[in-house]
């Protein structure tokens, strides 16, 4: 077994990067972090492997030595790049200097060691191998299969001889030669095979395997599974892509000759429930056969069903090994961290965002496209982990969420970084201007108390809807769009009518929000009567300069202006981003939330 493999120059590991590998190991990450870089140079190595092995003697497997070799690299069958300058950092190869050569090294648990420095001269490649220790066992007839990404099976498939077999499978062209693999199973690995349809079942239950081929007659091999729907045997081209994905991936694991398996995304086409059974299947596979998995996903699943400490987090040209264990991974599921696959920007920039729920946050990025443009948001959204508090996000019961993810990071056995940075965003829910204040106040006190570092924002409005509620910027997007939709008539007959409906949605919640004030007054000061804080209340509301709109409940005006619309016939929508897109300007206390939140993403 691999214990560690090391990359130097290819891709985007421009700087030597050490990845630990387990039994089973999952690689996560954004998109374009290296995940299925890591699997590329690993099958790489395999390559340079065959390419420079030479056997003694007789012809036989061992003892098996290394020498250096030129090719061309139509040679190297599938390589991961369209152009030889594309394996390089650069993308781009000069003439007159030659690149640093890529290295790749695999270091064996016993010591042992085998290394390839890859140089390109001219058109074609000089592979140069060094070797330490017996590596052997661990590499001879024990090959880095990649099984790539799903792709769809022949309607038939021709009869292959064992080496074609074999170039097919190092040309990673697995799905054009499923029956093979299948048959060759049953003929020459019968308790293989047994295995493969046992663990099929695990998967699908209903499912039965039938591959008939004889050498002495046939062209074609034929191979059907059980279609419960219609009762009755049909051809695996005809089977559902899950099915597919699933009988490729475990083929591909039980052929005879590999020692360790590459798999690009292999919960594609699988449903939330079946990932997590492949993953457990695959955890034993690695003890009962002695086996090991390096797998790339975005799926929280596999994620949750990964062995304790099998994680790495690639990000920046870095792999960091997540050893928290599992049960961390359920704390951040509940926590909400998990969302979008979350876990890996907070591990790898350790910045978190409480809000109160999923809508506060798309509204945030709603806004936020609007005031930076998609390529500012884009770099600061991606360091950003959002936590849903599913309540009231200014209270001092969120310090303890902020705890318990401050601890997770700290422990989670990485290599030490900055200090997470977290921020919590807030409702106003009605309290007065002094009471806004002292609020903030006194949950920053409270953080002190507290490992960690937290800021507090809290809305000047009553919620982030409530910056939506701007009457032209709602007219023009209507008009807009009865226009565009063909009901600009009706629409204008309407539109007095809808702007009074408004007005009166709004003057409707006057007594609701001025009752919502006064409790929130008690609350801060219990010892007053309720008739003492109805006057307080009264006197913050009338010394207000701004309209009802700002503390009135904004969500309970929207749904009702889309019901007065919808009452009348109206096919018009009231969508958040057209609303936005209507704003003169992102009101000026968002633009500072939204600045606070490019602080906190900023790298450290």
């Amino acid at each position: 077994m691999i214990q560690r493999f090391v990359i130097e120059g290819f891709k985007r590991f421009r700087e030597e990067t050490v990845v630990v590998l387990d039994p089973v190991t999952v690689l996560v990450g954004l998109n374009g972090s290296g995940k299925s870089t890591i699997l590329q140079a690993l099958a790489l190595f395999q390559v340079c492997l065959d390419a420079t092995s030479r056997v003694n003697g007789n012809g036989s497997i061992a003892p098996r030595t290394l020498k250096a070799v030129t090719v061309y690299p139509g040679d190297f069958g599938v390589l991961p790049a369209a152009e030889p300058a594309d394996l390089w950092p650069d993308g781009r190869l000069s003439p007159k200097r030659k690149p640093a050569p890529i290295r790749l090294r695999a270091e064996m648990a016993n010591g042992a060691s085998v290394g390839f420095a890859f140089r390109l001269n001219f058109n074609r490649f000089r592979i140069e191998p060094t070797a330490s220790g017996d590596w052997r066992p661990a590499l001879d007839g024990r090959e880095l299969r990649f099984v790539p990404l799903l792709s769809a099976l022949r309607p038939r498939e021709e009869y292959l001889t064992p080496p074609a077999r074999q170039e097919r499978l190092r040309m990673q062209r697995h799905a054009e030669m499923i029956r093979n693999l299948l048959w060759d199973l049953r003929e020459t690995a019968g308790n293989r095979y047994r295995k493969l349809t046992e663990l099929l079942r695990e998967l699908f239950p209903d499912s039965r395997l039938d591959v008939r081929f004889d050498i002495e007659v046939d062209r074609f091999l034929t191979a059907d599974y059980r279609d419960e729907a219609l009762r009755r045997d049909r051809d695996l081209a005809a089977a559902g892509s899950g099915f597919h994905q699933a009988l490729q991936i475990l083929t591909s694991v039980l052929a005879p000759g590999a020692g360790t398996l590459l798999l690009d995304e292999p919960d594609a086409h699988l449903h939330a429930r079946l990932q997590s059974r492949l993953t457990d299947i695959l955890v034993r596979l690695a003890d009962e056969e002695k086996l090991q998995f390096v797998m790339a996903t975005h799926a929280p699943q596999i994620l949750e069903a990964a062995p304790d400490g099998g994680i790495r987090v690639c990000a920046d040209g870095r792999v960091e090994s997540f050893a928290a264990g599992t049960g961390s991974l359920s704390l951040l599921q509940d926590l909400g961290a998990l969302d979008r696959m979350e876990i890996v920007p907070l591990l790898t920039y350790r910045a978190v965002v409480f809000v109160e729920n999923r809508s506060d946050r798309k509204l945030l990025e709603l806004f936020a496209r609007r005031h930076w443009g998609e390529a500012r948001f884009q770099r600061t959204w991606r360091r950003l982990s959002f936590l849903y508090v599913y309540g009231s996000a200014a209270e001092p019961s969120v310090l303890g969420s902020a705890r318990q993810i401050h601890d997770l990071l700290v422990s989670a056995g990485m290599r030490p970084g900055p200090s997470p940075r977290m921020m919590v965003i807030g409702d106003r829910d009605w309290r007065t201007d002094e009471h806004r204040c002292q609020t903030l106040r006194d949950l920053e006190a409270k953080a002190e108390e507290y490992p960690v570092s937290v800021r507090f924002q809290m809305w000047e409005r009553n919620e982030i809807e409530n910056y939506l509620l701007d009457r032209d910027a709602v007219l023009a997007a209507l008009d807009e769009q009865s226009e565009a939709t063909g009901v600009a008539e009706p629409w204008r007959e309407n539109r007095r009518e809808f702007i009074e409906e408004w007005q009166r949605l709004v003057d409707s919640q006057e007594e609701q929000v001025r009752r919502h004030v006064a409790t929130r007054i008690q609350q801060q000061d219990r010892r007053l009567e309720l008739s003492t804080a109805m006057e307080r209340a009264d006197r913050f509301l009338n010394a207000r300069q701004s309209g009802a709109e700002h503390l009135c409940d904004a969500k309970l005006v929207i749904s009702g202006l889309r019901r007065w619309m919808q009452d009348r016939g109206l096919p018009l929508r009231i969508r958040e981003s057209d609303l936005i897109a209507k704003l003169p300007t992102v009101p000026r206390e968002v633009q500072d939330v939204l600045g606070a939140l490019e602080r906190l993403g900023r790298p450290s």
